[in-house]
Formats: C-alpha cells, structure tokens, sequence
C-alpha cells in the first residue's frame, strides 16, 4: 500500500495546492492531512469495480486537508470546477457552516464529478448551466446527478 500512496502523492499535492497554503509548515500539514485522506481511500477502494483511484480519492483527500484547516482557524479556499471557481477563489476566506457540512458529510462513493454536480444543484444551477459549467453536455450531467442521487439514498439506506 505505501507504493501506491507514494505514486499517488502528486494528486495530493495537486489537491493541496488548491488550497493555497501560506507557508511551507502548512503545506506539509495539509501534505501529511491528504496522505491520511489517500490512505484511508486506499483502504476502501476495490479496481475491480473499475473505479480509478484518482477519482475515487479526490474526496477523501479534500476531507481530511478541510479537517486540517479547520482546526487551525477555518482559513479554506475553495475549489475550482474546471477553471470556473463558485466564488473568488484569490482570497481566502471561511466556509459557511452549512457549506462545510455538506463536503463534510458527502458520500465517499460518489465521484469528484458527481459531488460537483450535487453541489452546483443545491447552489440553484439548472443542468444546462452545470454542463457549461463542467464542460459536459446536459444529457451526461443528468444522468450523473441522477447516479450521484442513487447513491446517495444507497448510503442512507446501508447506515440506517
């Protein structure tokens, strides 16, 4: 397992990079908080299933670089969505709490597209808006946010 975490620590540093760490010590903690995050996908994830691991990881990763940040003041900069940030991601700034809950609690199945997706949707965006937005036509996206929405009741339906 520790090869396949030391082949894939350049989608973490991508991934840490994203967030814009002021200094060296805070890109070695958000460094060592995605190495947690990459470890614990690794745990999880099954290519038999014909996830690919980048994808399957994005998530964990940003999870575990946002608990970071969050305990040390809640300084985060969003991500960008090919190119398009949400909001201004030149300035740092805090969440609101219903934000971070929603990356907080986000299925780890679902797809770094598909949380795009989901989360564009709650933000108002219709699917032709998404799809200019991700740079995919309407059709993929609603079926996507449809797979991402299965899932989602999935998941619910396990842990109850």
């Amino acid at each position: 397992m520790e090869k396949l975490i030391e082949k894939n620590m350049g989608l973490v540093m991508s991934i840490v990079n994203s967030f814009h760490p002021k200094d060296q010590t805070e890109r070695e903690d958000y460094l060592q908080a995605g190495r947690i995050g990459l470890w614990k996908a690794l745990r999880k994830f099954n290519p038999a299933k014909g996830n690919v691991l980048s994808t399957y990881a994005w998530n964990p990763i940003r999870w575990e670089i946002i608990k970071e940040i969050r305990s040390k003041g809640g300084k985060i900069t969003p991500f960008s969505l090919s190119g398009n940030d949400c909001i201004n991601s030149h300035e740092p700034h805090t969440l609101p709490k219903t934000e971070m809950l929603f990356w907080e609690y986000l299925p780890s199945n679902l797809n770094t597209i598909e949380s795009h997706i989901i989360y564009l949707r709650l933000q108002g965006y219709n699917f032709k808006e998404i799809s200019s937005k991700l740079d995919h036509n309407r059709s993929n996206i609603k079926k996507m946010y449809q797979s991402a929405i299965n899932k989602i009741r999935e998941t619910n339906t396990i842990n109850e």
